[in-house]
């Protein structure tokens, strides 16, 4: 008996342990354009898909007030007592006084955690920056969600109500959604970072985040597409 639970005890950790190696970032060239067309079609595609039921969406006067918006389209967490998530995705801003939208950006987001635990998940990750402060925090090489910016779940539903918005002070709304379910989510300790190759080549040329964002500069089709439909959805309109 002991030769056979040695063998599954063996049998899962390599199972978890080649799980985890699909899930954290491997040392590679930069991402095609074709495939960082689709993360943004991708991102736009989670973001249509949560909004599309608005009682158990984000709060469109959330949406409609905030600096900008990260989506992940994809979020991996997996391990074997030690685990670890790793995902890419885009991040687009809001120009509080125009309501305009720019970007995307790249980012990439990552963490790890201790406990026991056995497996791998993928889940969908967006969040919603509600302050030029969050915005500012996001821009930088890396930041850690919980300590270099304020990160709390985000509410769900179509409505704020009067109780909620005074306990809106996070400079960083998170929101998961994974088979199916969607609800705020705690993210203190992961960490963003920006992917200047990606936004290299989506580009054609070296580009600054920033420079997207504030110039702003145009972004290729599926850029566009996702700005077109957070401009009417999502709340285009000038500051309060």
């Amino acid at each position: 008996m002991g030769t056979i639970h040695t063998r599954s005890f063996l049998s899962v950790l390599l199972l978890s342990l080649m799980a985890l190696s699909t899930a954290v970032p491997v040392l590679a060239g930069p991402p095609t354009r074709a495939e960082l067309d689709q993360r943004v079609l991708d991102a736009l595609g989670v973001i249509q898909t949560v909004q599309r039921v608005p009682e158990k969406g984000i709060p469109k006067k959330l949406l409609s007030n905030c600096r900008g918006i990260v989506i992940f389209p994809a979020m991996y967490k997996a391990g074997f007592m030690v685990g670890a998530s790793y995902g890419k995705g885009v991040l687009v801003a809001r120009d509080p006084n125009t309501g305009r939208w720019s970007g995307p950006i790249f980012l990439t987001v990552g963490g790890g955690s201790f406990g026991w635990q056995i497996g791998v998940e993928s889940a969908e990750l967006i969040l919603v920056i509600t302050n030029q402060h969050g915005l500012d925090a996001l821009l930088k090489s890396k930041v850690t969600l919980g300590g270099d910016v304020a990160v709390a779940a985000g509410p769900v539903g179509r409505d704020l109500s009067a109780a909620t918005d005074l306990t809106l002070r996070a400079e960083v709304y998170s929101y998961s959604r994974s088979k199916g379910f969607f609800a705020g989510i705690s993210l203190k300790g992961a960490y963003l970072a920006q992917d200047y190759g990606a936004d290299q080549v989506y580009y054609g040329r070296a580009v600054l985040p920033r420079e997207i964002l504030y110039r702003p500069i145009t972004p290729p089709a599926s850029g566009q597409k996702l700005l077109r439909w957070l401009q009417f959805n999502a709340g285009g309109g000038g500051a309060r």
